[in-house]
This record gives C-alpha cells, sequence and structure tokens, in this order.
C-alpha cells in the first residue's frame, strides 16, 4: 500500500484538514509551473501536447502529488488550462497514461500483490489502466477516499478564491 509521503508539503496540508494551507500551497505550484486547475467553462484551444504534460504537469505532479484516478480527477468539475491559453485537460485514459509515465520516471514503484484480480496483484510498472478509475488506484493507495475528498474541496476553495 502507497503511504502519500507526509513531508510533502501539499499533502501533508490535505491530509490534515489545512485546507487553506493547501489551497495557498496549490495556487503557488500552478503558478510555479504554468498551469492552472479552474472549474471554468472556457472555450479555449485544446492541446494534448506530451511535451506541455511533461514540462509543466509533471514537475507539479512531484510536488504535490496531486495522484488522483481519471475518474476521480473528472468528478471535481476542473478543466487543466495552461498559462499559454490552451485547455490541457486529457481524457480518462490519457490522464492515465500521463500519470503512469510520470510515476515510472519519478514517483514511487508500484507495489505488488494488491487488488483483486491477477493482473492488478502483478509485479510491473504502472501503466494507464493503474490511473484510470477509482477501482484500480483505491487499492493502492493507502486511505484513498479521504485524499479524493480533500483534493475535490481543495480545488473547490481554490477556484472560489480565484
Amino acid at each position: 500500500m502507497i503511504h502519500l509521503d507526509q513531508n510533502i508539503p501539499f499533502v501533508r496540508a490535505a491530509r490534515s484538514g489545512a485546507l487553506a494551507e493547501a489551497v495557498a500551497i496549490l495556487k503557488s505550484a500552478e503558478l510555479r509551473h504554468g498551469l492552472r486547475w479552474s472549474m471554468s467553462q472556457e472555450f479555449l484551444d485544446e492541446s494534448n501536447n506530451d511535451q506541455w504534460y511533461r514540462e509543466h504537469l509533471w514537475p507539479f505532479l512531484s510536488e504535490t502529488h496531486f495522484v488522483v484516478s481519471g475518474g476521480d480527477r473528472q468528478l471535481t468539475r476542473c478543466s487543466l488550462f495552461g498559462l499559454d491559453g490552451l485547455d490541457h485537460t486529457p481524457t480518462w485514459r490519457h490522464w492515465g497514461q500521463i500519470l503512469a509515465e510520470w510515476a515510472n520516471s519519478r514517483w514511487v514503484r508500484r507495489p505488488a500483490g494488491l487488488g483483486k484480480t491477477r493482473w492488478s496483484r502483478a509485479a510491473r510498472p504502472w501503466e494507464y489502466l493503474d490511473f484510470y478509475s477509482y477501482a484500480y488506484l483505491s487499492d493502492l493507495i493507502a486511505d484513498y477516499d479521504s485524499w479524493c475528498e480533500a483534493l475535490k474541496e481543495i480545488l473547490l476553495l481554490s477556484n472560489a478564491a480565484g
């Protein structure tokens, strides 16, 4: 089971319920990495440029450990915008692929022996499906439900603050 790193300020704030602090950390990380999570219904040109994700989203993920399944990310009702003026919101599957590539390069090894199926228990690198939906990721991250709820609340507060 993966226990999100409490030494990461965003994780510590989110897990401890210090939501105002978590919002401030999130906004600072967004600015630093040239992206923003927004509930806005802006209609911007779209881009799914993998290089942009590596240059902007991967460092953001490393700083915040903003790890959530594609389905749970969609439930936040947030889109991913770049400061380049483009909508970089990936599909569920593409989100899974982005996270798998990041995790294999910069995060913890995927734990083996967890899950309900032979595939989910296998010793292997991260794959897009691990990050696709709740059913796959919730078996791997300790207290995943409370983590998702905290992220949703943080994003809601962040968007309300402007």
